[in-house]
């Protein structure tokens, strides 16, 4: 990898140094919270009702939105931060088999810092299709679905999971300082495991 070629490169060089994270948490939060209610009211619930093959009348339908939208967003919210300690852990672990010397803190702002940058980009996306109506529960504009509305496993392809893998990738070449070849390995299994775990789940749902 070339150093001074590369996109956020030196925002993750700069979390090995000086791992400062309290603001960046407080933002992606922020950030997830609002990624999670723009969800909730671009979703097409009288949809997902219907292809989980229940019928309400619209005064079930407005009670049952009110009920789903808190609980969507408090559940999504608690699911972020779990997946901000998982993702803490897993690079911890490969740091540690390559016997990296970066410290505990500056993993931690670097992980946050790569999920800070991918909710970001799916806020935008998320509220792009809000505001001109696409349902986000059928449809992604970033996803091979955008071509064929409600096709779980085209919806599998898309760019917010190749960002992932290059954020994945950055944080160990820059912020672990492992060997640029090892960095893109992971990376690239990051990315390979998300499309075919998204694969699975998508050719088992009805």
């Amino acid at each position: 990898m070339e150093h001074s070629k590369l996109l956020l490169g030196s925002n993750f060089q700069k979390y090995r140094e000086h791992p400062k994270w309290i603001i960046n948490l407080i933002i992606w939060i922020v950030i997830a919270l609002a990624t999670l209610w723009l969800n909730s009211i671009a979703t097409d619930w009288a949809q997902v009702l219907k292809d989980s093959n229940q019928e309400m009348n619209q005064a079930q339908l407005e009670q049952f939105k009110s009920f789903m939208i808190p609980i969507t967003i408090i559940s999504g919210i608690v699911g972020q931060l779990f997946y901000l300690l998982f993702a803490y852990l897993i690079v911890w672990g490969i740091a540690r088999i390559f016997k990296s010397d970066v410290r505990k803190r500056s993993i931690f702002a670097g992980t946050l810092f790569a999920l800070l940058i991918s909710s970001l980009v799916a806020f935008v996306v998320v509220g792009i299709q809000a505001i001109v109506g696409l349902d986000v529960a059928q449809i992604s504009i970033t996803s091979l679905n955008i071509f064929d509305s409600g096709n779980k496993v085209l919806g599998v392809f898309n760019l917010q999971t190749l960002l992932s893998g290059y954020l994945f990738s950055l944080l160990l070449y820059k912020t672990c300082k492992l060997s640029g070849k090892v960095s893109i390995i992971f990376g690239v299994i990051l990315v390979v495991l998300s499309v075919g775990f998204g694969l699975i789940g998508a050719m088992v749902q009805p």
